[in-house]
């Protein structure tokens, strides 16, 4: 039997000891098991045999005979539970010794999650530090936005930031953008609560401001001067009310008006702006990639972030997506920065074609509205352009989500 210890020197040891710790109580349980006849036997047997409900006869079933750690801890039944199954296996007639060996190994390993980690939600982050499971982390990102939405009295079911790029009308060494942007089915959970959605500030370095380019909304009879550039067509009705101040960092900020609780105040804020000569559009020494940024501060269900890249830059390569932190404060730019520590390492961005399929299922008006701006920036067709996607549920606010490229020196 293992015995429980507070003198850990590395993460190798508390994976080692936590090892022998479920594995020791997933065998004590399968013998448990074995001695009822019940050796392999489905969770519906095993409750049958035992008197059990579905509930734990099925996490008795699924952590005897689970191969991944992870997995198998998530479904160690309670301590209330096992006395029940300890009881149940001793009135069929189970021998004792079975019955105390899976006692004896259930206090080591609650024994050790207490010492270790002091909570079983700790213990589960903490074995899976070597290696993410997805299933789990999505469920834990799900709770913390359900918890967000409660203490910061907000939710949306989508957030989404589309940017399409092509070389510049006015500098052939320049590179056009439009961006859309904005959220679905906003709600407020608290009346008083109004929502920063814009900051508005721009550097094309991670340290040098730049307003040398030009910006337009893309529906100017909707929007003047700092004004945020809502597009009426795909904004809910009446239009959100928008409150704009300026921060003493000289920022400007766009917030969302105090209103309606749940489902009948519920809005769509949709937005879209038109770049020109915006980013350079040739690799130099201090342009190898481009990189580009979506802030995530809202309890949302789902983000989606497409870039749209027009078949003449070829230069361009393919896209990736990561996740930075911005819980820490980090600085932006030299040692220590955010993007030395990413929350999740670079992935491939879906591919969505060339020409892109833009459909996407939790925004329902996006192929209008991909339209509306390549016919209000008079661009032509999509069917020029090639397309990448990332997308990501739950995201634990405050995120950075990130799509880059690499640019060739063609």
């Amino acid at each position: 039997m293992v015995q429980s210890s507070t003198q850990f020197h590395s993460n190798d040891d508390f994976s080692h000891e936590a090892v022998i710790c479920v594995r020791q109580a997933q065998a004590a349980f399968a013998d448990l098991l074995s001695g009822a006849g019940l050796e392999g036997a489905r969770p519906t047997e095993i409750g049958r045999i035992l008197g059990l409900d579905k509930t734990l006869a099925w996490k008795v079933s699924k952590f005897s005979d689970s191969s991944d750690l992870l997995k198998a801890v998530k479904h160690i039944p309670g301590s209330g539970g096992v006395e029940i199954v300890l009881k149940a296996a001793q009135a069929k007639g189970v021998d004792s010794n079975r019955i105390l060996a899976v006692r004896d190994a259930d206090r080591v390993f609650r024994d050790f999650v207490r010492n270790r980690a002091g909570d079983r939600r700790s213990f589960e982050a903490m074995l899976a530090a070597g290696g993410r499971d997805d299933k789990i982390e999505l469920e834990e990102r799900k709770a913390f936005y359900q918890s967000g939405s409660a203490i910061w009295g907000v939710r949306a079911k989508v957030q989404f930031l589309t940017l399409c790029i092509k070389p510049s009308i006015d500098n052939p060494d320049r590179l056009d953008m439009l961006q859309l942007s904005g959220f679905m089915k906003f709600e407020r959970l608290r009346s008083d609560v109004p929502w920063i959605i814009r900051r508005l500030w721009h550097s094309d370095t991670e340290t040098t401001p730049n307003m040398e380019f030009k910006r337009a909304p893309l529906c100017p009879e909707a929007s003047t001067g700092t004004s945020l550039p809502l597009i009426p067509e795909f904004c809910s009705q009446p239009l959100p009310e928008i409150n704009q101040f300026v921060g003493t960092d000289g920022v400007i900020y766009d917030e969302l008006a105090p209103g309606i609780v749940g489902k009948h105040g519920s809005l769509d804020c949709v937005t879209g702006e038109h770049y020109r000569s915006a980013l350079p559009r040739y690799w130099s020494e201090d342009n190898t990639f481009g990189r580009y940024e979506l802030m995530l501060r809202t309890p949302v269900e789902h983000v989606v972030f497409d870039v749209f890249i027009h078949e003449s830059l070829t230069n361009f390569g393919e896209f990736s997506h990561s996740i930075y932190g911005l819980l820490e404060g980090r600085p932006s730019s030299g040692e220590g920065k955010s993007h030395d520590r990413p929350v999740h390492e670079a992935q491939r961005a879906q591919f969505l074609g060339a020409p892109p399929i833009v459909q996407a299922s939790h925004i329902g008006i996006y192929p209008g509205l991909i339209n509306y701006a390549f016919d209000r920036a008079q661009w032509g067709s999509l069917s020029e352009f090639r397309g990448y996607r990332c997308v990501v549920e739950y995201p634990a606010t405050p995120w950075c989500l990130t799509m880059e490229c690499p640019i060739s020196k063609e």
